[in-house]
Formats: C-alpha cells, structure tokens, sequence
C-alpha cells in the first residue's frame, strides 16, 4: 500500500534518545496511516533495540534489525528497498524532529511538485540542555561552516545530509547508497564512512537533484563529540575522501577538491583562495600543531569559545593530514 511518506532512520548505540525519536514521529500531525517510520537497529550494542522495541507496537513503525552490522549505507539501503511511501525522508537516531517536521517536508514537495526537487531540513541544537560551545565542534549543525563550499549557489549538492532532508521515491527510483564499492581491493576498511551522504548527492546532481532549503523544518541534534573525538573524525574523514577521489576520474576529483576548497588550486596559483590556503598552511603545520593543540585543551575549562576557535583553524590541517596518509 501506497502511504505519502517513508521515514527512514537507521541507528547504531542510541539507545538514549531513541525513544524519544520514535514518539516524536509518531505525534506528528499527519494521519498514522499516511505514513511509515522504518527503524533499522545496526546490532547496536547497547539498549538501542530495547528502546526501539517498547514503540514498535505503533502501527506505523516498522522496525527492522540487521543480521551483522552493516554500516550506514547499506542500512539506509535496507530502508530504501523496504520504503513504500510517495516522500521519502532520511533521519537518524540521534535527532528528534519539531512538531511540524512531517508536515513541512510533505507541504515542502506539494510547492516543488518536480520529481528533481530534493528538501534539506535545518539542524538544530537541543532546546532542553544547556548549550556550550565545545557542544558544536564537530557538530552537523556547524558542519557546513567547516566545509567551505565555494559554488556560489547556498544549497549546492554538497550541502546534502540525511540528518534531515526528503526526496520523491520516484526520483531516487534504484539510485541506493554507496555499498562497498568504494573500498580498495587492498584495504577492506577504506571504505567511503563519512562521505556517503555527499557521494550519493553527487549522483543525484547529475541527475538533476535541485536541493531546496526549509529552515522551519528543524531536527534537534543530541550528538556531541570530544575533542579527541572530533580531532580523530576529521583525520578519518580525509582518509576517506582520498579514498573518494582517487577512484574518480582525474577531471572529477579536481572539481570535488574544487568543491570541497581544501587543496591548492593548480590552475590558478596566485588566486585569493590559493593565497589565504598557503598563509594557513603557514600558520597550522606539522610544527606548530602541537602547541595549538594543547592551547586548545588548555582553555576548553577556562574559555570555551577560544578553546573551539583554535580547533576549528585545525579542521584543514587535520584533514589533509588524512588525505595523504593514504
């Protein structure tokens, strides 16, 4: 049976908020029987399943469970094949959606009715805890603010993320997330974990995903990272992004470097953004990292808001500090 809308939302060890995810779905303002939740638990090892499993008697949760765990792809996948909604929606375990959330995609999709249009939410940070500023390193909802997009156009394919955005089942049709593919014959583990979301929008870009924004569509974010934590993720993140491009061909990799701004622009050597990346790579090296890190763990009890800028001017580094270990 047809239903207007298939939320999809794959979790692994959110056995803390995931009740609260799943009651806040099942409250949204849409009729039970026009939509689906589908709950895929990545054999979590925690009380993710226990959790899960005190809300599936709602008539619209289906909840699944891998056999072995999987990864986020191929349980997002999992999700996809199983979907039988006009909407899909990608969310996570880790976010609670607004009160108008389901209404606001599904209200989104009726103004851009064109099977292309693809609907980015907003994520936001919890209204119920007390917000510090070590709370948004690393954090998706300053995610973008790291990642210097330089397409002049704010909802570029890159801005893409299934903490919270909605596409026509129709459209997606058999395009499904990376499933392995992505993983070099001679490193199993290389695989594409933290760029799946960005790879399969690029698929989409090309054909002809318009990505639309609705900020009033808010998802709260209850993941926070260490700055250990956060200092590990960026480094992994430019392994996989090597990984990404130097399985592209030689044109496409330079207009994902392009895009993403984190390499020296070849043809252009003395433009702007080639001049402020060698001033940064200047400033934040192999030499001066260690200080700059331990300044940094020096103020995260004395000022936090220092404390998270010099982080942050340690993004680049790190990343390509990733990006050529490979």
């Amino acid at each position: 049976m047809t239903k207007k809308a298939s939320i999809i939302i794959p979790c692994y060890n959110t056995g803390k908020t995931i009740g609260r995810t799943l009651r806040a779905f099942c409250k949204q303002a849409v009729p039970v029987e026009d939509y689906e939740i589908i709950i895929i638990d990545d054999c979590s090892t925690d009380n993710t399943a226990a959790e899960i499993s005190k809300e599936a008697g709602a008539p619209q949760v289906i909840f699944l469970q891998n056999p072995v765990n999987s990864g986020r792809a191929l349980t997002r996948n999992r999700g996809l094949d199983r979907a039988c909604g006009e909407i899909v929606i990608f969310s996570d375990g880790d976010t609670i959606p607004c009160d108008n959330y389901l209404c606001g995609h599904l209200e989104s999709h009726e103004r851009y009715a064109e099977d292309y249009y693809v609907v980015l939410g907003a994520a936001a940070m919890p209204e119920d805890l007390e917000i510090t500023p070590l709370m948004y390193l690393g954090n998706v909802v300053q995610s973008m603010s790291a990642t210097q997009c330089v397409n002049d156009d704010p909802y570029d394919w890159l801005h893409f993320s299934t903490l919270n955005v909605s596409l026509k089942r129709r459209f997606i049709d058999k395009i499904r997330f990376d499933d392995g593919s992505f993983r070099r014959q001679q490193d199993e583990d290389a695989e594409l974990a933290g760029f799946e979301d960005t790879e399969l929008a690029q698929r989409l870009a090309k054909k002809g995903m318009k990505l639309v924004h609705n900020p009033a569509i808010r998802a709260f974010h209850y993941h926070f990272r260490s700055p250990d934590e956060y200092i590990n993720k960026v480094l992994d993140y430019g392994k996989r992004f090597a990984v990404w491009t130097s399985l592209c061909d030689p044109e496409e990799a330079r207009e994902l470097n392009r895009r993403m701004n984190f390499l020296l622009d070849r043809d252009r050597p003395f433009s702007m953004a080639n001049i402020k990346e060698c001033f940064r790579r200047f400033v934040v090296n192999d030499l001066s990292f260690p200080l700059i890190r331990w300044t940094g763990r020096f103020f995260e009890s004395r000022n936090e808001r220092l404390s998270v800028f010099l982080y942050q001017k340690m993004y680049k580094y790190l990343f390509l500090k990733g990006y050529f270990s490979n």
